[in-house]
């Protein structure tokens, strides 16, 4: 029995992979530069009996192919799903300069053939590329050129907002990307959010940020999508996106005059170098509506369908009907009001329920717009509702188009308990609501009865309430007036967030110890301790190097076993930090920082 139960487990497992489709793909850097390896990798969700690589002639192949092989299988709520890689990995060099496409590799699978698909790489010629801050060279089409951004000093890291076009008509949507660019590392990206004068606003959900290759006026860069948005303009004229400014961290390499041992085995050493950047404006040509426009417009512009319908023709009186309007489509469909709907004066009616599904992607905002309308017969007979009309601007065919129901009609009898009912034309259902007011029920509950000239002002209690009143807005002003003195004083109220600030970095550091994040936990660590002393000293941190803070340590007469303990934290967290390879204990690191800003709290109070 046990070998039949392995003997199915494997039949299910095999049948599990095989049941997949087999996909074949390529991956590879999208840009390169001159004299650069790079790795191109192919990779097949099945074992293939054979497996045939594109010709690459066009660069010179360095090493490969090396073969690896992963597996992973799941067992979800009683579902097993499994799933392999096979990944063939070459190494090559670019050797001139130029646009190149990698054909499909193609991989046999159960005597069926698969392809890959095919990947364009772009080589930079090396040494060729302008020194100079990237917009010194030509900028993109739709970039404004009226202002440079604010770049680094090197022009190595600069951030751009990208828009998909820059002539629109009003209430055209259009789409704007924030777009870093950087030569280096970058880590702890500020807010990035954009401006919204002159357009209604709409923010994309992108992916997690992760850096690319990019060609930029030949010369490649890392860059990454911050922020994405629909913007649709509620005006015509020129409106200006205005710049952003964000903040980051950027890690640049470390200048030094003489190589090291640990240059050459972990390589050059980086520093994170807080930076704020700056977009240029950008100005957009926004063109008002044509002029003949039907009655029927109120504003739409895109690309829609439009449909109406009740659920019942026949009914009885004061039972309820429900007119469904929907309006589907792609454009301004958030900013879309109600058609115009004629309602027999024998019903009553009520707001619509607005229904609103709608996505945002690249192309635009899509969805739909539903409004309900309930409505109630008073009187029996025949009703109509005339057909309800719908116009929007049609941005690919230049031109207003407008869409038309049937007509609606009710054949209403009379209901069994059917009452002559009085149908208020004249004023809207908020009228109605405070007709009869000026006229009172009588009261039946009990009520507190009051003594002639019995007032609560000038007793006894009164003047106690207005001693305490008074007592109270005297310590509210002088205790408020103590707390302007104190934030008014930086180093002291940096002194005292100092152990609040360093609680927090700590308790982040935590989660990463957990979860084995080593590089974001000791970079947690390294902020707390710094963080810490800056606070506590009323030091900027830039201005904080390791020999200023062991000068601040002596200073404050902080012992030297404390003063060595500080030293070796930051020597260990360091080696740790850069050499993820050598083992180290984390447990202990996070103790010791505990530790000694625990020491430290009792020497620099």
């Amino acid at each position: 029995m046990k070998k039949l139960l392995i003997l199915v487990c494997l039949f299910g497992l095999t049948n599990a992979i095989f049941a997949q489709s087999v996909q074949v793909t390529a991956q590879a850097p999208n840009v390169v530069e001159a004299g650069e390896q790079f790795q191109v990798d192919f990779t097949v969700n099945a074992e293939p009996s054979n497996f045939i690589v594109p010709e690459m002639r066009d660069f010179r192949l360095l090493y490969g192919p090396s073969t690896s092989q992963s597996s992973n299988t799941q067992i979800i709520n009683g579902k097993m799903s499994s799933s392999v890689a096979y990944t063939y990995s070459y190494v090559f060099q670019a050797t001139k300069a130029g646009k190149y496409l990698i054909g499909s590799a193609e991989a046999t699978v159960g005597g069926k053939k698969y392809k890959s698909n095919s990947i364009n790489i772009e080589v930079v010629g090396s040494g060729a590329a302008s020194k100079q801050p990237p917009q010194g060279g030509q900028p993109s089409p739709n970039q404004a050129t009226s202002q440079p951004e604010q770049v680094s000093e090197d022009g190595n890291v600069f951030v751009r907002v990208l828009v998909d076009k820059k002539n629109v008509y009003q209430g055209e949507y259009l789409t704007a990307t924030v777009k870093i660019y950087s030569k280096y590392g970058i880590s702890a990206v500020g807010n990035a959010d954009l401006g919204d004068a002159g357009f209604f606003k709409q923010e994309v959900a992108i992916p997690q940020p992760h850096m690319e290759r990019e060609n930029v006026n030949g010369q490649i860069y890392g860059t990454a999508v911050l922020k994405k948005y629909i913007l649709i303009p509620q005006r015509s004229g020129s409106l200006t996106i205005q710049p952003i400014n964000i903040e980051c961290n950027v890690q640049q390499p470390v200048k030094s005059r003489s190589r090291g041992i640990f240059d050459d085995f972990f390589g050059p050493s980086v520093q994170n170098v807080p930076m704020k950047l700056k977009s240029k404006p950008l100005t957009i040509n926004v063109k008002p509506l044509p002029d003949n426009a039907p009655a029927s417009f109120s504003g739409a512009v895109g690309k829609f369908t439009f449909d109406a319908k009740v659920d019942k023709n026949s009914l009885k009186t004061n039972e309820a009907i429900t007119l469904k309007v929907t309006i589907n489509g792609t454009g301004n469909i958030k900013l879309i009001d109600a058609p115009k709907v004629s309602f027999p004066s024998d019903f009553d009616t009520y707001d619509p329920k607005i229904a609103l599904n709608t996505t945002d992607a690249n192309g635009g905002i899509s969805g739909s717009k539903t409004f309900e309308y309930l409505l109630i017969p008073r009187n029996p007979g025949t009703f109509k509702i005339s057909p309800l009309v719908f116009s929007y601007f049609d941005v690919a065919a230049n031109q207003y188009k407008t869409l038309t129901s049937s007509e609606f009609s009710f054949n209403v009898a009379k209901g069994a308990d059917n009452q002559s009912t009085n149908i208020i034309t004249s004023q809207s259902k908020e009228d109605v609501k405070f007709i009869g007011k000026d006229i009172r029920f009588i009261k039946i509950n009990d009520f507190k009865l009051l003594r002639v000239n019995d007032y609560f002002f000038g007793s006894g209690l009164f003047y106690i309430i207005y001693v305490i009143v008074l007592l109270s807005f005297i310590l509210i002003v002088w205790f408020r007036r103590r707390t302007i003195r104190q934030n008014a004083n930086v180093a002291y109220v940096r002194n005292r967030r100092a152990d609040k600030f360093a609680s927090k970095r700590f308790k982040l550091a935590k989660n990463y110890l957990t979860t084995n994040q080593k590089e974001q936990f000791y970079d947690e660590v390294l902020k707390a301790v710094w963080g810490y002393l800056s606070d506590k000293a009323n030091i900027p941190l830039a201005e904080l190097s390791r020999d200023a803070a062991l000068e601040l340590l002596k200073n404050k007469g902080v012992d030297d076993d404390i003063v060595q303990k500080f030293v070796q934290l930051l020597d260990s967290c360091e080696f740790a930090r850069y050499a993820p390879s050598v083992a180290s204990s984390m447990q202990d690191d996070y103790n010791s920082a505990i530790e000694l800003i625990t020491k430290l709290q009792q020497k620099m109070k």
